[in-house]
């Protein structure tokens, strides 16, 4: 079969221009997916110092609760550097849509608007009892007598910071790094933290 210089030519110009294309095509996909890993890599890392902060401050909230007063000075500016760390994500939501697992962002939306919440309620009952409240009016009518109206929700946030290590794994997995810098350094400048006295 014999083929036309002239269209020879153009058979080669068309063929080229499909090929480049197709390899524009295909790097185009190829850098969009791996800008598209990138933000979710750069996400996780974001979110998983969030958590990794919030377990340690809430841990070391506990432990100051356990010594002396319950609720003095020390452990009420574990709480607030833990509010300032629920703020960091507030500023940050929209960048959670960046992780591709939804069950994974629901998680973890969940558990810190929790914490938020959680947060605010002790804060409120806090200012309230400074102001002069008694403690029995934050109690559910035939509630019991007695006791310290914060230490509900401050034992909720316990529960919930139990919850936190099940998240930063899924996230170490997403930012491939761990989080525990966090420990490391609190063990490095104060040693090995006892643990909390009991009730």
């Amino acid at each position: 079969m014999h083929i036309d210089p002239n269209d020879e030519t153009l058979l080669g110009v068309i063929i080229g221009a499909v090929l480049a294309s197709m390899g524009g095509l295909v790097s185009g996909r190829l850098e969009q997916h791996l800008r598209r890993r990138e933000r979710e890599q750069s996400a996780a890392q974001l979110f998983g110092e969030i958590l990794a902060a919030l377990k340690l401050i809430l841990r070391m909230g506990n432990e100051a609760r356990g010594r002396g007063e319950p609720y003095g000075a020390i452990t009420l500016r574990f709480l607030k550097a833990a509010e300032r760390e629920t703020q960091i994500y507030e500023r940050n939501r929209e960048t959670l849509f960046d992780v591709r697992d939804t069950a994974l962002r629901a998680r973890t939306h969940l558990l810190l608007l929790q914490i938020i919440l959680t947060l605010d309620s002790f804060f409120e009952i806090n200012q309230a009892m400074a102001g002069g409240a008694s403690g029995d009016a934050f109690r559910p009518s035939g509630g019991t007598p007695g006791g310290d109206p914060r230490d509900g929700p401050f034992d909720f946030l316990m529960e919930l910071h139990a919850l936190i290590s099940s998240q930063l794994e899924a996230y170490e997995k997403i930012a491939r790094q761990t989080f525990d810098a966090h420990d490391a350094a609190v063990q490095q400048t104060l040693g090995p933290r006892a643990p909390p006295a009991g009730p």
